[in-house]
């Protein structure tokens, strides 16, 4: 099946000059060029598809985000702001989700940032059990490396009021030494893998699927055609390899998958490309926690709550024995490290390799506070960046507040790239929104909810911008001879805007409608009738 795409403006992100056309041919691009050449190349029955003068680009690909976990999180009850201003909101809300929450699963709410409540603080188990008193019910903070339970919760999950802090973790205390709910780091991803595992084997095989078909329904609308899964387990793998046999992938999962499930992916035989829209090829580890929680590993402290200098997950004989094991067995590592104490003790493991040129990629996920002097080492080192620009509007706020003088630092772009570091582009939802156009305006804005900009000299001109989401996050996920670009003979992956990012106002980016998205050459998302069938 051939099919003509013209009356277009082509961004082909291919460093070659402007075209006019492109050729699909058996879910392939087979020309890209003037109208003329391209009409020669095809068969007298192609199809044609007119396209009143939008704009086509490579399909956006995002680097680091929890696909599943938008499809999970999407029937919680939205706790975000400015959704949910205060807490009363949340109680609302959460009210609410009692209802349409099934028996034995825990009433849940998401999306929170304590920061941007009127009340400027976390809710507590209190709050929650004025909502919902009698059933389990958490409430996670946006970051996803922080949560909230109410009393039955956390009688639930075991957690005692005069029980010590967990290695990895912390709970929060009220001034009398008992548990307020408050649960971060380590022992919040187990209670968000355990509630996952069980909501997800209580749908079954079938409606599992459906929750990585909403989330990849919701990647489309967006235009992304390629997403890496930052948080594959034995469960959601399952959840994808069902959607996969179904038809219902809407994106190429290129699955990370977390460092202690490796061994059943590779016992079952599963390591590596399933189809042309499911792989696990590369391994999560996380150094530390997040920036939005104050629980990256810094040097120094925080001068904000929960203050301290972080979480860090593993000492460096730790992580440079797993980086190392990994990297035999030919898995590409993923690493989150958001905080300066962490990204050192990364790149250390890194080092201890001894490999030139980082063959596998191995990648620094975040990155948020990795300041002059790591970026060196990393350009050194070959090592790729995954990173979130849209952090800036979203969660800058409480990164100046959080880093102070050097709120500049972060999120160092530009400074990356030229020290000559892959910076790939990516979302990390449901953290935030999984638009690319917003971190692409964000990219080269920098400007935070309140209005402030975070290190003006580290703004991206838009193509700059761009490729962050296109060629430079093919590369991350070893796929750059197949997608990021329009040319002869990748996949005809692509996205068809109502106008050029290049030639916008980039106060106006985010404005810019996604009319298609395409994968493989047909369409998985129209917002109007561009390709009729």
């Amino acid at each position: 099946m051939e099919l003509i795409v013209e009356d277009a403006e082509f961004v082909t992100m291919a460093g070659a000059g402007p075209a006019q056309a492109m050729l699909v041919r058996d879910g392939r691009i087979a020309a890209v060029g003037s109208t003329g050449a391209v009409r020669a190349a095809a068969s007298p029955g192609a199809r044609v598809a007119r396209l009143d003068g939008a704009t086509v680009i490579p399909g956006l690909i995002d680097a680091h985000c929890h696909v599943c976990d938008v499809g999970y999180l999407a029937a919680a009850a939205d706790c975000s702001q400015p959704s949910a201003p205060d807490i009363p909101a949340i109680q609302a809300r959460l009210r609410d989700a009692v209802g349409r929450t099934a028996e034995g699963s825990w009433v849940t709410g998401g999306g929170y940032v304590e920061y941007k409540l009127r009340e400027g603080r976390h809710p507590t188990r209190a709050d929650l059990d004025q909502a919902v008193p009698h059933r389990p019910a958490v409430v996670y903070h946006t970051s996803l490396h922080a949560c909230v339970l109410n009393t039955a919760a956390l009688r639930e999950a075991g957690f005692a009021d005069r029980q010590p802090d967990p290695p990895g973790g912390a709970f929060g205390r009220d001034p009398d030494g008992r548990l307020d709910g408050v649960i971060f780091e380590g022992p919040m991803f187990a209670l968000f893998e355990r509630n996952l595992r069980h909501d997800l084997a209580q749908m079954g095989a079938a409606q599992a699927a459906r929750v990585v078909e909403t989330a990849g329904q919701r990647l489309a609308a967006f235009g992304v055609t390629a997403a890496c899964e930052a948080d594959m387990r034995r469960d959601s793998f399952g959840a994808f390899a069902e959607a996969d046999a179904n038809g219902l992938l809407s994106q190429r999962i290129y699955g990370l998958v977390v460092h202690d499930q490796v061994d059943w992916l590779t016992g079952a035989g599963l390591q590596g490309r399933r189809s042309g829209r499911l792989s696990a090829e590369a391994v999560k580890i996380w150094a530390d926690g997040g920036m939005s929680s104050r629980t990256a590993a810094i040097h120094g402290s925080y001068p904000v709550p929960p203050y301290g200098s972080g979480i860090l997950y593993f000492e460096l004989d730790q992580l440079t024995e797993m980086v190392r094991d990994f990297d035999t067995r030919g898995f590409q590592v993923a690493i989150h490290a958001q905080g300066d104490r962490a990204i050192e003790t990364v790149l250390d493991a890194y080092a201890a390799l001894g490999s030139p040129g980082n063959p596998r990629r191995h990648r620094i996920e975040h990155g948020g506070a990795m300041y002059g002097p790591q970026a060196a080492r990393a350009a050194a080192l070959g090592i790729v960046v995954a990173s979130q620009p849209g952090f800036m509007s979203t969660l800058g706020d409480g990164f100046a507040a959080a880093f102070g003088d050097r709120s500049d630092e972060l999120y160092a772009f530009a400074s990356w790239r030229r020290a000559g570091i892959t910076v790939a582009g990516s979302s990390d939802a449901p953290v935030i929104t999984a638009d690319p156009l917003l971190g692409l305006r964000d990219a080269v804005l920098r400007r935070t909810g309140d209005g402030l900009v975070l290190g003006p000299a580290e703004r991206l001109p838009v193509a700059d911008a761009l490729g962050l989401y296109t060629t430079q996050a093919a590369f991350a996920m070893h796929r750059e001879g197949e997608i990021g670009s329009l040319e002869p003979g990748k996949l005809a992956d692509f996205v068809v805007l109502d106008r050029n990012p290049l030639r916008t106002d980039p106060e106006r980016i985010t404005d810019i409608r996604v009319l298609a998205t395409v994968l493989d050459g047909a369409p998985v998302y129209q917002s109007e009738t561009v390709f009729p069938a």
